[in-house]
């Protein structure tokens, strides 16, 4: 039986993940090489600066204004002498099909309840739907940081729950360390979750005594591989800069007296008069003047802060209906989320290995109640979001086939 079992889970294993990188790359590469976003400009930049020997910069005097990990990313993939959008096109699809079986390997281990053919039966659902979700699919084509930032977070997760059940415990916490500092590399907005993993091995069902050491264990590693860059931004621009020089001016475009609590952006603002570019001055003096500017606002504006958190919560979430593409995505989204609801109660017993998930949900929720609430910015939640709603589904699959054989 044991044996039909892993025979089953291997065969679905392997069709999710050719289904996943059929899709990505049927998609990907059939995209022209055009940009759809600024940002895809400004990392391609980044990593031309970098191969022409010019260094990890934007412009003289952007020298980091965004986080490095993705420009490397492209830099390497020019050394291939392909197409850049072909290159990162294919090698963003084999992660995105990757990170389906990854979350397949977390779901089994966060939901576990004794039942083997019930946890493997939930990761294979929820493999399924994130090999066909149509958005991660869609950002596979895009040269941007999603789809890697996403299979950081997901290979930090599941060593982060490898740890509880291995023998190799404290590698597995180091291997989570390594992976979430890259994340961090990769997109900044992960660094407040790493407090969120402390409070969780703290709780997590591990024993007291190996609290302080699991700790390190994990926190450590993180810090090795964010401070080679918080060196080189302390030497290049003669302050400390832990990853981007960007906060204060993100800070202010989304708490200043224009604010909306929606998707303004910049060009908007500077049309406003209340942002500038600051393309000739000192990157820290600049970012030191906007992020005090939004402190200020804050501090004199405490409900307007609070009213524009909210708005922007619900910008997140699609709850203000704000989105005018197709309207099938958000339908898609919101049944989701109450499906995540239904199993974040239907796992409650399990909550010290399921808070975890909730907590990366949590994590970026919050960031994006403070900034930008971009629909983008949601992406590395939606493998968590599926991972809560696929238990659900699989209990209601269940329920009807032991109905049908009564």
């Amino acid at each position: 039986m044991n044996s039909l079992l892993k025979d089953r889970v291997h065969i679905f294993t392997l069709i999710i993940f050719v289904v996943a990188l059929a899709l990505r790359l049927g998609y990907a590469l059939t995209q022209p090489e055009t940009y759809w976003d600024e940002d895809e400009v400004v990392y391609l930049t980044i990593a031309r600066n970098l191969v022409e020997g010019d260094g990890l910069i934007l412009t003289p005097y952007r020298k980091a204004a965004f986080p490095p990990l993705y420009p490397l990313f492209l830099a390497g993939l020019f050394q291939i002498g392909v197409s850049i959008f072909s290159a990162a096109r294919v090698v963003q699809s084999i992660f995105g099909a990757v990170s389906c079986l990854l979350l397949m390997g977390i779901t089994k281990m966060a939901f576990s309840t004794g039942n083997k053919d019930g946890t493997i039966d939930a990761g294979i659902i929820v493999a399924g739907l994130m090999a066909i979700y149509p958005v991660l699919v869609f950002y596979c084509a895009r040269l941007m940081t999603e789809t890697i930032f996403i299979f950081l977070i997901l290979m930090s997760i599941f060593s982060l729950l490898k740890s509880l059940r291995s023998s190799h415990r404290f590698g597995w916490l180091g291997l989570g360390g390594v992976m979430m500092g890259l994340g961090v590399l990769c997109r900044p907005t992960l660094l407040p979750f790493s407090i969120f993993v402390i409070v969780w091995l703290v709780i997590s069902p591990i024993d007291n005594k190996q609290i302080i050491k699991s700790v390190l264990f994990f926190f450590v590693p993180l810090i090795l591989v964010i401070l080679p860059w918080t060196a080189r931004n302390y030497q290049v621009l003669g302050g400390v800069i832990p990853v981007t020089s960007s906060g204060g001016a993100n800070l202010y475009l989304a708490n200043n007296a224009s604010s909306t609590g929606g998707t303004t952006g910049y060009r908007e603002l500077m049309k406003a008069g209340v942002f500038h570019l600051g393309e000739n001055e000192d990157e820290i003096e600049y970012n030191r003047y906007y992020r005090d500017k939004a402190f200020s606002f804050i501090k004199d504006n405490p409900g307007q802060f609070i009213r524009l958190a909210f708005k922007r919560l619900l910008w997140f979430y699609h709850l203000d209906y704000h989105y005018q593409g197709n309207p099938v995505l958000v339908i898609l989204f919101h049944l989701l989320l109450v499906l995540t609801v239904i199993g974040a109660w239907l796992t409650r017993n399990h909550w010290r290995k399921t808070i975890l998930l909730g907590l990366i949900i949590l994590n970026f929720t919050m960031v994006h109640m403070i900034f930008f609430p971009d629909g983008r910015y949601r992406l590395p939640m939606i493998p968590f979001i599926l991972a809560f709603a696929s238990i659900p589904i699989f209990q209601s699959f269940t329920y009807l086939r032991i109905k049908q054989f009564k």
